[in-house]
């Protein structure tokens, strides 16, 4: 039976090519029966439920996730309705646009049929459809690129040249922090001995806290910042400061040397204190590359041997 009561409502619940199609809360079988026969008028359209399927996962990463994430999610899925039309969506469909991909970019083909693999997923845990046609298709071998590490005389003549923002990036050095963490970083996290960064990966995930201790220079370059607002680095009107990448290109071009990225300043500190001799775990530690849990863990573990190890980093 399509309709049946259920909780007092009415419903129907149907499948038509492993796609599974269902709705209560219909207050007459009547009103149920009327619904069910329009919805499998448009089962004969395939792409109208992938439509809704698609509608339902931008809903949920709009709340669940960061904007950046949900943008490359909208982006990606208004480039698959229009690929793949109004026909049943197949493995082969979903191979073949990642083939295409893949042949002008690697990573982006891999990055795309993640989230590919992801929608039908989400679909198929509430029962929207029967199957994931991108379940098994593996991802492409990837050759890791080597992370340019700028050397340490060209990090001297960056700061040299970064003028008025000169403190911003050494605090970043100094503290390995993500420029995210910097540019929420608040005076009430700055203690005399030690600062906490905070970063979450998504909208809803708990936010993570690191102690990261402050050693002779990060102490001195923390006690020439004016306080103008809450924030350690914040604008005129005392919103977070907004470093953008123009501001790093500009810099790298006036000081005339190759140019690096936010995230090669953090390459930059651990590789600092690898030389130095820092266990790999307390390096991990306080770049904040591990679960929270584990993060926990290193904090509790190595307090004094991270106090010993950021002393070791200098410029």
């Amino acid at each position: 039976m399509t309709v049946y009561l259920h909780q007092k409502k009415w419903m129907y619940d149907f499948w038509y090519t492993k796609i599974r199609f269902r709705q209560g809360g219909f207050i007459t079988k009547t009103q149920a029966l009327k619904a069910e026969k329009e919805a499998r008028k448009s089962a004969g359209n395939p792409n109208s439920h992938f439509k809704n399927i698609c509608e339902k996962r931008l809903e949920e990463l709009k709340i669940r996730r960061t904007d950046r994430y949900y943008h490359e999610n909208r982006r990606l899925i208004e480039k698959l309705l229009k690929l793949w039309g109004d026909k049943p969506i197949t493995r082969q469909d979903v191979e073949g646009y990642a083939n295409k991909t893949a042949l002008k970019s690697v990573s982006q083909a891999n990055k795309e049929l993640k989230m590919i693999k992801r929608l039908f997923q989400h679909a198929k845990e509430r029962d929207w459809i029967e199957t994931n046609p991108a379940q098994n298709i593996k991802l492409f071998p990837v050759s890791k690129k080597r992370k340019y590490i700028p050397p340490q005389e060209d990090i001297i003549r960056f700061l040299m040249e970064a003028g008025k923002d000169r403190f911003y990036f050494l605090v970043m050095i100094f503290t390995l922090a993500r420029m995210r963490e910097i540019n929420y970083l608040k005076w009430e996290d700055v203690f005399d001995d030690y600062l906490i960064l905070k970063t979450r990966k998504a909208r809803n995930s708990d936010l993570t806290e690191r102690k990261i201790p402050i050693n002779a220079t990060l102490g001195y370059v923390l006690g020439k910042i004016p306080k103008k607002g809450s924030y350690v680095f914040c604008k005129e009107n005392g919103e977070p400061f907004d470093c953008r990448k123009k501001l790093m290109a500009g810099i790298c071009k006036r000081a005339e040397i190759k140019p690096f990225s936010f995230h090669s300043l953090r390459h930059f500190g651990a590789s600092k204190l690898m030389e130095a001799g820092a266990p790999l775990t307390a390096v991990q530690a306080i770049l904040g590359h591990s679960r929270a849990t584990t993060t926990d863990t290193y904090l509790q573990s190595l307090g004094t041997k991270k106090n010993e190890v950021m002393n070791n980093l200098m410029i």
